[in-house]
């Protein structure tokens, strides 16, 4: 069954998503507008920061060059007043001494970023402290011994060779500095570029958001008058459908009010189409139902939904001359400017239900008969086989007795000889006929129960198949009803025939046993086991009659079966059945 629904819901959602995708496209080029202005900031920001680093690079590298022109000026100085002996290089000698801690503590400041530096600058200090004390002992020696001893100290070569070492460290901080400089004017240039590209495509993304937003709003206004068109057609459609169905219509507002309804329905309940509009809808149901329809109604309408035909509900309605008739009644809604409107399918079902009964009536008397025919069978087979063992076997034993008795009276041995295989061949026959009889019914069932039946089956069984056969059983009630017994023991020899001719098993396993008021009987094998189509069949004959009995005595049979796994049947049975 089919949602009645008056509005072209789908061609309104692709309308909605073009008015959504309008919007988002809108947004998505304002947004991107936004986002090139962010990205411009951020861009001079990083060029700002990276500026920042590549002139603090120079001034490390300036600085360690001052510094070391600073230690060359102290080497100067020295020179001069040993050479000369004026003050005028001892005051610049001083005045470089005092430079040079500032100029190390200015550097070690710039390069506190940097451990590898650090390390470097500490190694420079170092040689450096050295450089000057050499510095000052030529001085000393100057002022004190004369010319010549401080020559001496220059010439030592120490100085020159702390010299060199400083120069050499230097040169390894300046390097490293201009590596570091090209690598943040690398940096720097990395950050324009990817600024620029940025910029570009977010450009790029606001020129078409800005683009297809006014195209999917001129889409949108057409599809909105073509929508507009076609649903004024639907409805057009729709209106011609609702009329000519030959099914009754009925559309009810949330109050039970009747809006509508179709010709079929007037011609279902005898009311005319006039007649019904405004008239509340338990109008068309049984005065012994109408209030609990009310109740139905209300909830329906809390959470409307759809109910389609033919869930079994036995529902009923009233025409206008006040007959009552079986219905068949779907539910849908519709959504309309007047709120949820509930709509009604409704079928006379009167016949068809008149058909149901007629064959469920049909089935009870098979079933009936099917019971009848199994309790007569089992009389049938119990008194033939009483008949069996009480008559013909007692009469066979007689036979063989006198044959027995002329046997032992005759005088010529080639008679004797010919009466001992009749006198056998009448024990086999009375063994035979009290064998058919225990087959038909065994009397061990009636004089001492079905457990002691059940266990002396299994041990027939086992001998006579070569199959296994284990037997256990607990709580089992001393007496049973006549029918239990039998429709129980009757399942067991079927399910054991079945064991022999299918199931290709060694071994099977009989469980019986009691509890809450239920028997409950399990054959199992470890067998090849049954396809599933098989079960869903019902497979044979000898599995139906298995269910009959069952259900004789109020009883149910389930089947478990896996291919390679094995068959196992329960049958569970009320002790008072």
């Amino acid at each position: 069954m089919q949602t009645v629904d008056t509005s072209p819901r789908s061609a309104q959602a692709r309308i909605d998503q073009l008015e959504k995708r309008a919007f988002f496209w809108a947004a998505v080029g304002l947004g991107m507008l936004v986002a090139i202005a962010l990205i411009g900031g951020w861009i001079l920001r990083q060029v700002d920061v990276s500026d920042d680093w590549v002139d603090h690079t120079r001034v490390v590298i300036s600085t360690n060059q001052q510094l070391l022109s600073e230690v060359k000026d102290a080497q100067s100085a020295e020179r001069g007043y040993i050479i000369t002996s004026q003050d005028a290089y001892l005051n610049a000698f001083a005045a470089v001494s005092q430079d040079i801690p500032r100029t190390l503590s200015r550097l070690r400041q710039l390069i506190s970023d940097n451990p590898t530096q650090q390390r470097r600058v500490l190694a420079l200090e170092d040689l450096i402290a050295q450089r000057m004390s050499v510095l000052d002992e030529g001085l000393r020696q100057r002022k004190e011994s004369g010319f010549e001893s401080a020559e001496r100290v220059v010439f030592s070569g120490q100085g020159l060779k702390v010299m060199n070492q400083i120069q050499i460290a230097s040169q390894e901080i300046e390097n490293d500095e201009y590596e570091l400089l090209q690598a943040r004017k690398q940096t720097r240039q990395a950050h324009l570029r990817e600024g620029f590209i940025a910029i570009i495509g977010a450009s790029l993304l606001a020129l078409l958001a800005l683009l297809s937003a006014p195209l999917d709003v001129r889409r949108a206004l057409r599809q909105r008058d073509a929508a507009r068109q076609h649903q004024h057609e639907s409805e057009s459609r729709a209106h011609a459908l609702f009329q000519a169905a030959t099914q009754a219509i009925v559309i009810v507002d949330q109050r039970g009010k009747i809006v509508m309804a179709n010709p079929a329905t007037e011609k279902l309940f005898g009311y005319a189409t006039d007649e019904l509009v405004g008239q509340s809808i338990e109008l068309l149901i049984p005065e012994k139902l109408r209030g609990s329809h009310v109740e139905h109604r209300t909830r329906y309408f809390n959470n409307p939904q759809s109910r389609p035909m033919g869930l079994g509900l036995d529902l009923q309605a009233r025409r206008k001359d006040g007959a009552e008739f079986y219905a068949e009644i779907s539910l849908s809604y519709i959504e309309s400017a007047r709120g949820t409107l509930g709509v009604a399918f409704v079928n006379d079902i009167s016949r068809r239900r008149a058909d149901e009964l007629a064959i469920q009536h049909q089935q009870q008397d098979l079933r009936v008969l099917a019971g009848r025919l199994m309790t007569a069978q089992d009389e049938e087979r119990r008194r033939i086989a009483r008949d069996l063992h009480d008559d013909l076997s007692q009469k066979l034993a007689y036979l063989a007795m006198d044959i027995g008795k002329l046997t032992s009276k005759a005088v010529e041995q080639e008679l004797k000889e010919d009466l001992r295989p009749l006198q056998a061949r009448a024990v086999e026959v009375a063994d035979s006929v009290r064998r058919i009889s225990h087959q038909l019914h065994p009397s061990v069932l009636d004089d001492i129960g079905l457990e002691a039946a059940l266990e002396q089956y299994c041990d027939e069984f086992a001998e006579r198949s070569g199959i296994a056969a284990h037997f256990t059983s607990q709580n089992v009630p001393n007496s049973l009803p006549r029918e239990v017994a039998s429709s129980l023991y009757h399942i067991f020899q079927e399910c054991l025939r079945n064991v022999s001719k299918h199931s290709q098993a060694r071994s099977v396993f009989v469980t019986l046993e009691g509890a809450n008021n239920l028997l409950r009987l399990s054959v199992r094998d470890e067998g090849v086991g049954l396809a599933p189509d098989r079960l869903e069949r019902g497979a044979s004959i000898g599995l139906v009659g298995m269910k009959e009995r069952a259900h004789l005595v109020n009883g149910s049979v389930s089947i478990q079966s896996k291919i390679g796994q094995g068959t196992e049947v329960t049958v569970e049975v009320p002790v008072h059945a």
